[in-house]
């Protein structure tokens, strides 16, 4: 339902299918939103801040950089338990391919003994992956019986679809009925039903996407994705705002130390230096799933006001009427990263799903290799069969680390990350063309409420640094 004069939606009546890809967006962790958008085209308006320089620092990363190959790729594409799950929505925004297991090609370190049933082997969800008993490479694919994706037939997955929804165009979610139709007219002004005029859109994955786009740079994404190129866009970009922080734990006040090169005269972050501990935490950015960062994060009060708008609704809704479980609420509101293992320096308390050791995979073996090790019912020597065998996840970090400790790095203000060499310093102070009179560096010790300054700001700001910790700097000068 649009209105007439002014090319504005006010509302949509939309099934479960849709309000399913509304919801599974919570799910996404950083890196994948960055990614899709990428995808999108329009140079002149860029959501995200920074972090798409973060995400595009993190693939040109020279590999001498990381302590393991197959850690770009790791935090390149994260995973939250909810992602094989979404492949079953009728219109899927992550266009990844399903999870992959792999073990290592040797037989040697796959007939390992454990404990109880089958063999100790340990699998990675990526082939670059190398093993830590021989080091060849693990790229012999494994079947995964995954026990956390939910099966619910084909009738969707979040919602239920024994209702229609009603959205908002700034993502408030609401079951259908008139009296919340009546009542959200009144609250916009709108006197008489003459003013509407009722359009029906086909959403496919571009519109989603532009949605997405949408909800990342205005207040009102369901207008930008019917009308892109509204006069009334203008009108409707989101104020910045601040966010609110949770309650510091002693559990999670880890700190971190920076070094910054700031102008004196216009209290602006000229570039930064910092230890690989510092850009470790920086790239975790990228594995944070909306919906963690948005409640867990920062309170439910992010700088996106619609995202929030969505992630309030699914916090009202009933389970069973209108979601349809409460394990699938909490995948939503509380999406939790999918065999991983979190960096060390990660300051923020992210959420990762139980152990993954003890998930049970399946493969197919030569029984006759195997037949000192475990029962087979095979009678012929080579013959393939599957079976049943316990995994232990490969920790892919070095002394819990993903990049090496050696490492280190200039950082500019927008979040462009290349190794630091004293040049580098040099020919940045010529670019900006900054006298050395005007330059002075500043020690910064980054704690969890710096760091989720630091979140907020690289994304909706271009100057990452000088919007977040340079305030506190300029304010005790």
């Amino acid at each position: 339902m649009v209105h007439k004069k002014e090319q504005r939606v006010i509302f949509a009546e939309a099934d479960s299918n849709f309000v399913d890809t509304l919801f599974s967006i919570m799910t996404l962790p950083l890196a994948t939103i960055v990614r899709l958008l990428r995808k999108v085209p329009n140079e002149k308006l860029k959501p995200i801040g920074s972090l798409n320089n973060l995400y595009q620092s993190l693939l040109d990363l020279s590999t001498n950089c990381l302590s393991s190959e197959e850690n770009k790729w790791l935090m390149m594409y994260p995973k939250t338990v909810a992602h094989d799950a979404c492949r079953k929505l009728r219109l899927n925004i992550n266009d990844e391919e399903p999870t992959e297991y792999y073990i290592c090609e040797a037989i040697d370190c796959s007939r390992r003994k454990g404990v109880g049933v089958g063999v100790r082997v340990h699998f990675s969800t990526c082939n670059l992956a190398r093993c830590s008993y021989c080091g060849k490479m693990m790229n012999k694919r494994i079947k995964y019986e995954d026990t956390t994706v939910v099966d619910n037939g084909c009738s969707g997955v979040f919602a239920s679809d024994l209702t229609s929804f009603m959205v908002t165009d700034d993502l408030r979610v609401t079951s259908n009925s008139p009296g919340s139709m009546v009542q959200l007219l009144c609250e916009l002004g709108i006197p008489a039903v003459t003013f509407l005029d009722e359009m029906t859109f086909d959403v496919g994955l571009d519109q989603i996407l532009n949605l997405l786009k949408g909800a990342m740079l205005f207040k009102n994404p369901l207008t930008y994705m019917v009308f892109p190129s509204s006069p009334s866009i203008l009108d409707l970009v989101k104020p910045g705002k601040e966010i609110l922080l949770k309650h510091v734990t002693a559990e999670t006040s880890k700190s971190l130390t920076l070094t910054v090169t700031t102008q004196k005269s216009s209290s602006k972050c000229l570039f930064a230096d910092a230890n690989s501990d510092f850009v470790e935490f920086l790239f975790g950015f990228l594995k944070i799933p909306l919906g963690y960062m948005i409640g867990e994060l920062m309170n439910g009060s992010s700088s996106f006001e619609s995202l929030n708008n969505l992630y309030s609704s699914i916090s009202s809704m009933a389970t069973g009427e209108y979601i349809k479980s409460f394990d699938l609420k909490n995948m939503l509101l509380h999406p939790q990263l999918m065999h991983t293992k979190l960096s060390g320096k990660q300051i923020f308390p992210l959420s990762v799903f139980r152990d993954s050791k003890y998930n049970f995979c399946h493969t197919y073996l030569e029984c006759g290799i195997f037949s000192a090790y475990m029962t087979c019912s095979s009678d012929r020597k080579g013959h393939e069969k599957e079976m049943l065998c316990r995994c232990y996840l490969k920790d892919s970090r070095v002394d819990g680390r993903y990049l090496k400790e050696s490492a280190k790095f200039m950082l500019t203000d927008d979040l462009v990350i290349t190794p630091l060499s004293l040049l580098s310093s040099i020919t940045m102070l010529s670019k900006l063309n900054v006298p050395l009179n005007d330059v002075e560096v500043h020690k910064v010790s980054i704690g969890i409420e710096e760091g989720l300054e630091l979140l907020d700001a690289s994304l909706k700001s271009f100057s990452t640094f000088t919007d977040s910790i340079l305030k506190k700097i300029t304010v005790t000068r």
